[in-house]
């Protein structure tokens, strides 16, 4: 496994702002890209769950989905198992040089998906911002958080953009890295992490004026887990193809150290 490393920006390169930016899907996730980008860029939403009132009160544009596939940049804020129905949607209207982008949490299945199914003159990029809507509440922000970059059929000049709003812009940190590096690390760094946060939430463990602070960071994990869409969980576990062997040597583990402790 490699580790990702923070690359250093294009040298030389004057990346102009990005100007039209659409988001399919409003979710936790979609509100809090809404509430980044907006400031920077005309911000057009797509979301059939969503009333267009509750939309233009977020400071955003409500458009159907062919409106929103012409814009610069098309961010697919959708569950990870949607996302080839949403692509198929698109594909018709996108315009010349589309930028299309997902933000799931693997990404391999996704960046293979958008290529299958989005035209030859759209470009696509896997992005999976490290970091959510608690994450942002509790640190007031996402500036210095990171995000993973996946290249798969993105021009130069597009994508020196992307990270120059990444990083300038918005203060993200940039981690590039390939799809399968990113879900051989995801098969742990979220993989372990949701799968214990869930175990938390059904043994409903209590809050305890005894708690330490090991203790009261598995309760934070609990929290954080039990907000979290189902969705989220099972794209985390069964569409990341390096989940279930770290989840059963994990479970494997534990089995032992409790069988050691039977036989004492």
């Amino acid at each position: 496994m490699n580790a990702a490393q923070p690359s250093p920006s294009p040298v030389g390169t004057i990346a102009p702002p990005l100007t039209t930016v659409a988001l399919v899907g409003l979710g936790a996730f979609g509100r809090l890209a809404a509430e980044c980008i907006k400031p920077h860029a005309e911000v057009l939403v797509h979301d059939p769950k969503t009333d267009d009132d509750t939309v233009r009160g977020l400071g955003v544009r409500p458009v159907g989905l062919e409106d929103a596939a012409r814009a610069e940049a098309v961010i697919l804020c959708v569950p990870v198992q949607v996302i080839p129905v949403v692509c198929v949607s698109l594909a018709p209207s996108l315009a010349e040089g589309a930028l299309v982008c997902d933000v799931g949490s693997v990404k391999l299945r996704p960046v293979e998906w958008m290529l299958d199914t989005l035209p030859k003159h759209a470009q696509v990029l896997g992005t999976h911002p490290l970091f959510g809507p608690q994450t942002a509440a509790e640190l007031g922000g996402v500036a210095g958080e990171p995000i993973a970059l996946c290249r798969a059929r993105v021009e130069d000049a597009t994508y020196a953009r992307v990270r120059a709003f990444l990083e300038q812009t918005l203060s993200l940190r940039v981690l590039e890295i390939t799809p399968d590096e990113h879900d051989q690390q995801m098969a742990f760094v979220q993989g372990l992490t949701h799968l214990i946060g869930r175990a938390a939430c059904e043994v409903q463990l209590p809050e305890l004026p005894t708690a330490t602070l090991a203790y009261k960071r598995l309760l934070q994990l609990k929290c954080n887990t039990e907000c979290d869409a189902p969705e989220l969980f099972e794209a985390i576990e069964k569409l990341n193809p390096y989940a279930k062997n770290a989840r059963q040597a994990f479970i494997k583990a534990i089995e032992e150290v409790a069988g050691s402790m039977d036989k004492a």
